[in-house]
């Protein structure tokens, strides 16, 4: 249960990765499809934990501070888009992509090029297609038996949110991306980075909404490990979160969808200490709200000569 405190922060329940002497020597990895094998679906354990999270709306901090010293910040983004639409591949590229490009480049001056890593070809959401259309364009719909029912996150048509606190890619695995998405060998430039932005298709969120953990607060080398994350088609190489009274967590509340919250992912000059650990979390205070969240996010590689 979600408690208030007076400096309108309250207690909610994140999962931490648990610390297990057995990832010194095996890698922690989560397998996301079906099979047919006794190997288990994993070899972590979840760590849950009550932590004080903050509503950012409190903070009279600049956006462009905040987004280079804590790694995050929200910003505002002029979307005509319907929420039918966003399910839309074609729509959300000519749409809100130029806009997603605009934004890296006002957080990044400096930057040579600027690419998005989600693409995706427009289904007729009737077609058996489209389901694997939602996962591909990252379009998150919760689904009301996620949590309630023992049904596996790979079972659901469409993506839920992330409940464990992690970062989605290391630099390693940024820079594979950015060869094989992109042609892009991050050699050819000085550095790159890798910005998520996520934003909601309806406003306001109060199911599920996203905390981010102010990366300061972070002592990578003693409190992150590296997790492989493995489906049918491809395998990806993330970075998992240990537990320290010391992190500090924040969110925005009622995040509306006309905002949007950029945060960092990867940089190849901090290589795996600059990502923003982040989850989604159930915000009890709100048990009662009828609108499940629904919401898009992007990856975007930005380039540096």
């Amino acid at each position: 249960m979600a408690t208030v405190d007076f400096d309108d922060s309250f207690k909610a329940k994140i999962q931490y990765l648990a610390r297990d002497d057995q990832h010194q020597l095996v890698k922690p990895y989560y397998l996301y499809f079906k099979y047919d094998s006794d190997l288990a679906r994993t070899n972590t354990t979840a760590d849950d934990r009550f932590v004080s999270i903050c509503n950012a709306r409190k903070l009279d901090i600049p956006s462009s501070e905040m987004f280079s010293e804590w790694g995050f910040a929200q910003l505002r983004v002029d979307c005509p888009l319907t929420p039918e639409e966003y399910w839309y591949s074609g729509k959300v590229e000519e749409v809100l992509y130029p806009q997603y490009k605009s934004i890296a480049r006002s957080l990044f001056p400096d930057a040579a090029r600027v690419e998005i890593l989600e693409h995706s070809v427009s289904k007729d959401p009737k077609t058996e297609g489209f389901k694997r259309l939602i996962k591909r364009s990252q379009i998150r719909k919760r689904d009301p038996r996620w949590l309630s029912e023992n049904i596996e996150r790979h079972e659901f048509n469409t993506s839920q949110p992330s409940d464990y606190v992690h970062i989605d890619m290391t630099a390693s695995s940024a820079a594979k991306c950015s060869i094989k998405r992109f042609n892009i060998h991050p050699k050819s430039y000085s550095r790159f980075v890798v910005v998520n932005l996520w934003k909601p298709v309806r406003g306001p969120v109060y199911d599920f909404p996203l905390t981010l953990c102010d990366r300061r607060t972070v002592d990578f080398a003693s409190q992150a490990t590296t997790m492989d994350t493995v489906t049918r088609d491809f395998a990806n190489e993330n970075t998992r979160i240990y537990f320290d009274e010391k992190h500090k967590w924040y969110y925005w509340d009622g995040l509306q969808a006309d905002e949007v919250i950029a945060f960092i992912q990867a940089d190849s000059e901090a290589e795996n200490r600059a990502g923003v650990p982040h989850t989604a979390f159930d915000d009890t205070r709100n048990s009662d709200n009828k609108q499940l969240r629904e919401s898009i996010e992007a990856r975007v590689f930005v380039y540096f000569d």
